[in-house]
């Protein structure tokens, strides 16, 4: 009997257990906790009228409730705990960045159907913006710009003069410049900036969200009411150009917006411009979609049916320009082309001249002009100094040195800097009584042979010191101009995470004169024997600088025999005086 006792009790007492259960779950319902926000909700939101931000958690809607039951994932009951009753919010999300909802007011306890039953079909339809975290922006639906555009603030269209919108580097911004109508009141020359984040669509209907910033205004405080605005667009495509009819509202939020051509401000958007869809970079240019600057901090990449070329950080980071082709003035032989491009930076943009120069397959040189104009016929009007970008490719091919021979090095602009170091040195251990033996210490890197195009391939450059160590360039590519020979090379040993290409300029001088011009060291004297003056610059192929005096590596040279001597006739160099000034006069010749 015992035993069955203790039986009844365990399962009268899981009765118990399992009752308390049910009534506290019960409890807890009505309190809230009973269903989970989809967890895209999360996160601080903006919405019109509102003091301050919306914060949205997995269960709770601040200032709304705690999330109670839901249903048909549109549908939540929430309970209020502070004012102890319930409303009904039907949530709709358009976007990822973008919800709107209705609501009834808070009402005693009842059924989510009964109490959602509530809402009216006029009920006021509210909109909630994302701010945190942070929304990225979209590319705005408007293109191809720029376009004119006419506007609408309510009396009558603006038209004359037309205003224009214009296209970022980022696709995400247009840039929108109002003109004044001299015949149309309320009207005012304006620049605005519109950020596009969040598109989507009803039927028919599109809708954007996007965030308007007054450029002259750049630096003053301004609220999310002032900046976020709703957008209603619709495009027509005609054979010859696109136009967009769009209404704007007037808050921070997309009530009253019923029609594209119905708002608190309505603009007809059509793109001006597209001549560029007739005006393509050349093929020796773009068969490399992909070129660096010489010094591999930019990239130069063409996009967009070969008429757009990009510039931008090396990673791709951010764009920095972007020009489109608009007209081609002057096309030689493959080698050299003019053309004017439609120019963008940020949101400002105009028309440079470009000339591009076909100096190997794999080496270019650009010469863009120094200023934009707004009128594209003006762009290449004498007087912009235009200088020189050197680009290459990914895929540089060895090819033959234009320089041959043996050399000694007279003196070196990085030699130079070597020497005041370890003179520097020398007189740190003379004042430790260790000067004299410091002084005669071997400088590694200071060079005084080189031998130029030589070896089997002979595509190579290779600088050595005394010390038995040296440094050896590739040679990809060369050309000459104005008496001043250019050769694109890179040393064989480099980091693969920062690779250094150079640009050697070489010229021939008189030792005298080579001396005169500031080469200094001791390259002076010899009766005006000829040298080969020659300088590395690892930005650009720099017209300015000085061979054998300028750069970031300057060397003075003269000949010692040709790449078949050998090292042994090089040490009767200075009975081979005569030879030597006939082969640098030959390299002379070919340089001019």
């Amino acid at each position: 009997m015992g035993a069955i006792l203790n039986v009844f009790r365990l399962r009268i007492g899981g009765v118990l257990a399992q009752v308390v259960v049910l009534l506290s779950l019960a409890v807890y319902s009505s309190y809230g906790g009973g269903c989970t926000f989809p967890e895209g909700w999360t996160g601080r939101w903006f919405q019109s009228g509102n003091n301050g931000l919306i914060d949205i958690n997995s269960t709770h809607i601040q200032s709304k409730g705690e999330c109670s039951e839901t249903e048909s994932y549109d549908k939540f009951l929430l309970y209020d705990r502070s004012e102890d009753c319930y409303r009904c919010m039907v949530i709709h999300e358009k976007h990822k960045y973008v919800l709107q909802y209705k609501e009834t007011y808070c009402s005693p306890k009842d059924s989510l159907s009964t109490i959602c039953e509530l809402i009216s079909g006029d009920a006021p339809l509210y909109s909630m913006f994302r701010k945190e975290p942070r929304p990225v922006p979209q590319q705005c639906p408007f293109h191809p710009a720029p376009f004119t555009f006419t506007y609408n603030r309510g009396s009558s269209d603006c038209t004359n003069p037309p205003s224009r919108a214009e296209s970022c580097t980022d696709d995400s911004r247009l840039l929108l410049r109002y003109m004044a109508c001299p015949d149309v009141p309320g009207t005012e020359s304006n620049i605005e900036e519109l950020v596009c984040l969040a598109t989507w669509k009803e039927g028919s209907t599109r809708y954007l969200v996007g965030k308007i910033a007054q450029v002259q205004r750049r630096n003053s405080i301004v609220s999310d009411e002032d900046t976020y605005r709703c957008f209603i667009y619709k495009g027509q495509h005609s054979d010859k150009s696109m136009t967009y009819y769009i209404a704007q509202s007037g808050d921070a939020t997309c009530n009253g917006l019923s029609s594209p051509t119905d708002g608190s401000r309505t603009m007809k958007l059509t793109n001006s411009d597209d001549e560029h869809n007739r005006c393509h970079f050349p093929s020796w240019i773009v068969e490399h979609h992909k070129w660096y600057s010489l010094d591999r901090t930019h990239q130069y990449r063409f996009t967009t049916k070969n008429a757009t070329l990009k510039i931008m950080n090396e990673d791709g980071s951010v764009d920095e320009k972007r020009l489109v082709c608009h007209s081609i003035l002057e096309h030689k032989d493959k080698k050299h082309i003019t053309l004017i491009a439609h120019v963008t930076m940020g949101c400002e943009s105009g028309h440079a001249c470009l000339k591009f120069y076909r100096r190997e397959g794999n080496v270019l040189e650009l010469q863009p002009s120094s200023n934009l104009t707004e009128l594209a016929q003006d762009a290449c009007t004498a007087g912009h100094q235009m200088p020189y970008i050197t680009l290459i490719t990914t895929s540089l091919t060895p090819m033959r040195c234009p320089i041959f021979g043996r050399y000694s090095v007279l003196n070196s602009l990085a030699d130079r800097r070597q020497r005041r170091q370890q003179l520097a040195i020398g007189a740190a251990a003379e004042g430790s009584g260790g000067g004299e033996e410091a002084g005669r210490q071997c400088a590694p890197g200071e060079h005084d042979r080189a031998s130029l195009g030589c070896g089997a391939a002979q595509d190579s450059i290779e600088f050595k010191s005394p010390c038995g160590d040296s440094t050896v360039y590739t040679c990809y590519g060369s050309w000459s101009e104005g008496g001043v020979g250019f050769l694109i090379a890179a040393p064989v040993a480099r980091s693969s995470l920062h690779p250094r290409t150079f640009c050697f300029m070489y010229s021939t001088a008189a030792r005298n004169e080579t001396a005169t011009a500031g080469a200094g060291g001791n390259g002076g004297g010899g009766g005006g024997a000829p040298l080969l003056a020659l300088s590395a610059v690892s930005r650009s192929c720099n017209r300015s600088m000085v061979p054998g005096r300028d750069g970031d590596k300057a060397y003075n040279l003269t000949i010692n025999g040709t790449c078949e001597q050998s090292s042994k006739y090089n040490s009767l160099s200075h009975r081979l005086a005569p030879a030597a000034a006939l082969v640098v006069a030959l390299i002379a010749a070919c340089v001019r």
